[in-house]
């Protein structure tokens, strides 16, 4: 199975998940056109995208769902709170002609060849999940825009061969940062974002001999750093003696990241 971060942030995100060729996108935030681009960037440009999954109906992880679904005629999966949450975003047109597969929080579903579970999430969204994609050989976990980990989450994310985990701020870059004060509080609150040391902390209750492949991703680009979001998780892999054994990566905004195969030997 290989994985890869075709965006991530406030502006946009999409994820690649898939394995013998064919796959799924894990949300679509991104007009359909660059998420082409960037599927050719990576090298992807030869996968058969059979869905997309959506964790939430924020626009950066919504606005290029419709497009994409209708010009591809591939279904979009969600749960019946963000299909209508995200009409209301969006407005009532946005996902006209899409075929829409529902799902609950806790249910899984197959798509691509891969076992998809969704975990409730928490943030301040009408119905956030996170995601454990298993091929049968290899599963992937992926946590973003989490206020805090619920134990369904952290449980998911058990015995995975690759993290994609949110790391989204750095907490005194945040406090002493241009935000207004109620924009801090909701960063920090229980249905807002992790930061580095949450992410870090998260890495170190799941680490297991068998994780491959970490990649951080959703940084704020006002209040956190790449350096620093690498080397917050990079202390807790150290302190494990896993600092040569798993991949650590940060996803950015504005180019893919380096496809990851959770399949091969090796780190990455």
């Amino acid at each position: 199975m290989e994985f890869c971060a075709l965006a991530s942030g406030s502006r946009g995100n999409a994820v690649y998940v898939g394995a013998g060729g064919r796959g799924v996108l894990v949300d679509a935030g991104l007009p359909g056109r660059e998420i082409e681009r960037r599927l050719a960037a990576a090298g992807l440009e030869d996968r058969r995208i059979e869905a997309v999954v959506v964790t939430h109906e924020h626009r950066d992880h919504l606005a290029g769902v419709g497009v994409w679904c209708r010009r591809f005629r591939v279904p979009a999966w969600m749960t019946p709170a963000c299909r209508q949450a995200g009409e209301a975003v969006l407005g009532p047109g946005a996902l006209r002609g899409v075929e829409v597969r529902e799902f609950a929080p806790g249910e899984s579903f197959e798509v691509a060849g891969l076992e998809v579970l969704a975990v409730p999430g928490c943030h301040d969204a009408a119905d956030p999940v996170a995601l454990r994609v298993s091929d049968g050989a290899s599963a992937l976990g992926v946590a973003t825009d989490l206020g805090f980990v619920p134990q369904a989450v952290r449980h998911a994310l058990e015995g995975c061969d690759g993290l994609y985990l949110e790391s989204n701020h750095d907490e005194e870059r945040l406090f002493s940062g241009p935000y207004p004060w109620f924009l801090k509080q909701r960063i920090r609150s229980r249905h807002g974002h992790l930061s580095n040391g949450d992410c870090a902390r998260l890495v170190d209750e799941v680490l297991h001999p068998g994780l491959r492949a970490v990649v951080l991703g959703h940084l704020s680009e006002t209040n956190n750093e790449p350096h620093l979001a690498y080397g917050c998780t990079q202390e807790v892999l150290a302190a494990h003696g896993a600092r040569d054994d798993v991949l650590l990566l940060v996803a950015r905004q504005d180019r893919p990241g380096r496809v990851v195969d959770l399949g091969r030997r090796g780190r990455g």
